[in-house]
């Protein structure tokens, strides 16, 4: 148990005379009642996922087979593609990547600090190389401007430098409660397999619009079957497809997110709830992001969703040749904008659904919720640092290079498994492999981002609580939070 004068530094763990709040008011977050939040959203989405299953099934499906008739097998001019050999390859690329995934895990809580150093200096060794190439092939302007970026990176990477003991220890922390809580990556996969299914439905439905539109032939010649689709789908059709599928694949993704929340929070504030691979948290938590908070991830992801569509649109129509150079300079202004805009509301989501996860609060009162916290904390210029974020994306890197390099040995070892693809076998047998290695690798690494993310808005919120239950983590943030800024610490 702390005392209650290590109690009083704990809860204020930043002095209020240096915040934009001079008074030090501050309202904590509360366990919310238990209903139904933005159940509107909730609904609506419902509403989109069964038309998208019913125009899949009525058109698509119909579409799919009139496509399919004929010839089972693909062929080219030179040989056939085996595509039972890319499914084993498939199968023993995907488990060699989940066995990095895990070692990644336990390699990152070894020495956090030492690889959050060598992302960022791996960044900086990219942007140079990038500019001795532009200067090597003679591309003087690319050349200067990759060199003003690698100063602009080297500054930076002064800047943040001694920001890297906080963020290891904020990485040791958030590393601790995935792997306190493992089942939890299980259902990130079990997320993510459902929103594969989900894509090869929508691309169903959108077979049969196109097929409907009357845009798709179906040829027969010599036992085989060729379907073109050419034109353009009709404006209003397309954006509703592409709603639809961008605001589903949010919501998938925002729903791990929020679970995970729930996860790192309850091994907060109450670690014998939160201590096993399926632990009781892992259960409540996915519970709540699925029925009570989940109109608030419907929410959140249909804003994010309609500026992703209009960006689509816009590209499209930025593709088209025959439009004028005042054209094509407004459009990629529009795209510029809906670019900025997305990224900060996404950036937005990313606490919002933490507060979601933790409290179970309506999307915009934990947004605003939220932003008090950090501009009542002191902690604005906290949440900008991404030094995590780069390990993450080289790790991500690294297990998609030696998930790429078992394709490799098996291509050396079975070399039949990608026969069909003549002299290009080493490369698909590299590059599919990789391919795999990083889309589970990231699903993974995200986990660890949200329950990183987590912890630093749960250190703000509630530091008595994390002293109280994991001193010794708790010792080792408030450490490296006083070296950090000791201007602002109020211990």
């Amino acid at each position: 148990m702390v005392s209650q004068e290590e109690r009083s530094l704990t809860d204020t763990l930043i002095d209020p005379e240096n915040l934009d709040n001079p008074d030090g008011q501050w309202t904590k977050g509360e366990k919310q009642p238990t209903q139904c939040r933005d159940a509107w959203a909730a609904l609506l989405f419902y509403a989109q996922f069964i038309a998208i299953a019913v125009v899949a099934g009525m058109l698509g499906v119909p579409a799919v087979q009139k496509a399919t008739d004929g010839s089972g097998s693909y062929q080219n001019s030179n040989s056939t593609v085996d595509y039972t050999g890319l499914l084993y390859a498939s199968l023993i690329a995907g488990g060699c990547s989940f066995g990095f995934s895990a070692l990644s895990l336990f390699v990152m809580s070894m020495c956090p600090k030492v690889l959050i150093q060598i992302s960022l200096l791996f960044s900086l060794v990219i942007s140079l190389l990038m500019v001795v190439i532009s200067f090597y092939y003679q591309n003087i302007v690319g050349g200067i401007f990759g060199l003003v970026f690698f100063l602009i990176s080297c500054c930076y990477a002064c800047a943040v430098w001694k920001r890297i003991p906080f963020a290891a220890a904020n990485l040791n922390t958030g590393l601790t409660a995935v792997k306190k809580n493992a089942g939890v990556i299980v259902v990130a996969y079990f997320i993510t397999l459902l929103s594969f299914f989900y894509s090869m439905l929508w691309m169903t439905a959108l077979v049969g619009v196109y097929d409907k539109e009357g845009l798709c032939d179906t040829t027969v010649t010599n036992n085989s079957t060729t379907t073109t689709c050419s034109g353009n789908l009709a404006w209003g059709y397309f954006f509703l497809l592409l709603l639809a599928f961008f605001w589903t694949e949010q919501v998938f993704q925002n729903t791990i997110h929020v679970t995970i929340a729930g996860v790192v929070s309850t091994w907060w504030f109450a670690p014998e709830d939160a201590g096993s691979c399926c632990s009781v948290a892992i259960k409540d938590s996915f519970v709540r992001a699925t029925t009570t908070s989940f109109g608030s991830i419907c929410f959140g992801s249909l804003l994010v969703a309609i500026i992703q569509t209009l960006r689509a649109m816009v590209e499209m129509a930025r593709s088209d040749n025959d439009q004028d150079a005042c054209a094509a300079f407004l459009l990629c202004l529009v795209d510029c904008l809906l670019r900025c805009l997305e990224d900060a509301l996404e950036y937005f989501n990313k606490y919002a659904y933490i507060y979601v996860g933790m409290y179970g609060y309506s999307y915009l009162e934990a947004g605003k919720n939220v932003m008090t916290l950090f501009s009542q904390k002191g902690w604005s210029i906290i949440i900008s640092d991404n030094l995590i974020s780069n390990v993450l994306s080289l790790f991500s890197l690294l297990i998609g290079c030696l998930t790429g390099c078992v394709g490799l040995i098996l291509n050396e070892i079975n070399p039949e498994w990608f026969e069909g693809y003549s002299g290009a076998a080493m490369g698909v047998a590299f590059g599919f492999s990789f391919l795999i290695g990083l889309v589970i690798s990231a699903i993974l690494l995200s986990v660890v981002d949200s329950s990183v993310n987590t912890v630093l808005v749960s250190f703000a919120e509630a530091p008595a609580e994390f002293e109280e239950n994991h001193p010794e983590l708790s010792s080792e943030m408030r450490d490296a939070w006083r070296l950090v800024y000791p201007a602002e610490c109020g211990f």
